[in-house]
């Protein structure tokens, strides 16, 4: 079973466009394991927030129940620490929630699912777009 890590703009557009392109990639995926990070919801409610869209966040919790928010936890930290220091000696650093999220997979062996080309400079990360399936991020 594949474990996927949904990305920020991934439930971005799921959120905007029910029943496009991300609906039927998860419906494809029925029987594989689909979540996201608590950074990726912390991230969606600060936009709602910033916004004060009260009704648009009440639809989003209803969407993040469909699927499981994974907390930080062991070993991400120490995923964190390297990805870092990899990402920064290759003097390709990434923005912190970015590099978070990417640990956080790495830490959960899980494929991030992203249309951010930025998590293509860490190393050994799997990612996927369901946005652009030609291509990854």
């Amino acid at each position: 079973m594949t474990r996927y890590l949904l990305d920020t703009n991934i439930i971005s557009h799921l959120f905007r466009n029910p029943g496009g392109v991300i609906d039927a990639s998860l419906r494809e995926r029925a029987g594989e394991e689909i979540g996201t990070s608590l950074v990726v919801k912390a991230e969606i409610l600060y936009g709602l927030e910033k916004h004060g869209a009260l009704r648009a966040a009440r639809h989003l919790e209803r969407l993040l129940d469909a699927i499981t928010v994974w907390p930080i936890e062991e070993p991400t930290e120490r995923c964190y620490a390297r990805l870092r220091a990899e990402t920064e000696r290759g003097g390709n650093p990434l923005g912190t929630n970015d590099l978070w999220i990417a640990a956080q997979s790495v830490a959960l062996d899980a494929v991030v699912v992203t249309d951010d080309r930025a998590f293509l400079r860490v190393p050994g990360l799997k990612i996927e777009n369901w946005l652009r399936p030609e291509g990854a991020a």
